[in-house]
């Protein structure tokens, strides 16, 4: 069945708060809706950094965060800050001046010393919002273009091809197979990595990750969803979006009862690697616990963090 409605569609944009030179309207309204997707991941892709660390002794490990923003993925993985601590930062501490909150951030951050070392390069189509990343130090580089019909430059390769590890928490959907295609064959082609690169990728439910894996196996990689892990990423806006996304999930023959119908979005983990190293990644991302007790975990952390402050049932 032909969704009347595309998740794009259903799904409230952002991009208003994206334009804005600083993150401060940006985080204030994530916190409002309780978005949570990065910081769930964190764990996700700090294991795939121990990984690529323990199959390649001595050699650095070099972070492409696709859909990047503000760097947010950097600061929550590489410096390992909550959501939290990112918000009130903004909220009492960070000037809204351009140039002081900059240097705030970067103040804030040799503080606080890097939970894992390793460099980050940023991408999005959001000027401001990458310029803002790597000008506060969250990002070593930024790339600003979209990928889905522009071709990356020489430079942007190079920067590319010296990293092995691919993060994307919340970008598939708006990006598909053409950034992939773009991306991929680059990805760690200037290291010498016995391993290859591996990429973590959250995705919503109501998008469907098919092409996006055709990239993957199109480069030699291999795409696993990992078992027993559904992640909640923020609270929906409005009765409007979440209608409009229950009606997506509903023609897609998805069952949102139990997670999206209880006002929370809520997005799969997958894996990527080449085929003798991907079983490894989804077996360490695999949680002791059966795969019930896990999601119905996740379900009470949404609730907590619901916008609605809806009480949502433990199975």
């Amino acid at each position: 069945m032909t969704s009347s409605t595309s998740p794009n569609e259903a799904k409230r944009s952002f991009s208003n708060f994206y334009a804005e030179p600083t993150p401060h309207g940006y985080l204030l309204e994530m916190n409002r809706l309780g978005y949570q997707i990065a910081e769930q991941a964190r764990q996700y892709c700090v294991t795939a950094a121990e990984i690529l660390a323990e199959e390649n002794p001595g050699w650095p490990i070099r972070m492409l965060d696709v859909g990047c923003s503000y760097g947010i993925g950097s600061a929550f993985v590489k410096y390992g800050c909550t959501f939290e601590e990112l918000a009130s930062f903004f909220s009492y501490r960070a000037p809204e001046d351009y140039a002081a909150c900059t240097a705030a951030m970067r103040m804030w951050l040799n503080v606080v010393p890097p939970k894992i070392e390793m460099g980050v390069v940023g991408l999005d189509v959001a000027e401001n919002a990458v310029k803002f990343a790597v000008d506060s130090g969250l990002l070593d580089c930024g790339i600003v273009k979209n990928l889905e019909s522009e071709e990356l430059s020489e430079d942007e390769i190079a920067w590319i091809s010296g990293c092995n590890l691919l993060i994307c928490t919340g970008a598939i959907g708006y990006i598909g197979e053409n950034s992939f295609d773009r991306i991929l064959p680059h990805l760690g082609s200037s290291r010498t990595d016995s391993s290859g690169p591996a990429a973590v990728m959250t995705v919503l439910r109501m998008f469907d990750i098919a092409e996006v894996e055709s990239a993957f196996n199109r480069v030699g990689m291999e795409v696993r969803k990992v078992p027993g892990v559904r992640l909640p990423q923020r609270g929906f806006a409005d009765d409007e979006e979440m209608q409009g996304v229950l009606s997506v999930l509903a023609e897609k023959g998805i069952d949102p009862e139990g997670w999206e119908s209880h006002g929370v979005y809520y997005a799969d983990l997958y894996v990527a690697a080449m085929p003798e190293l991907v079983g490894k990644l989804v077996e360490s991302m695999m949680k002791s616990d059966n795969e019930r007790s896990l999601f119905a975990s996740h379900v009470a952390v949404a609730s907590a963090k619901s916008p609605n402050e809806l009480t949502l049932p433990v199975e």
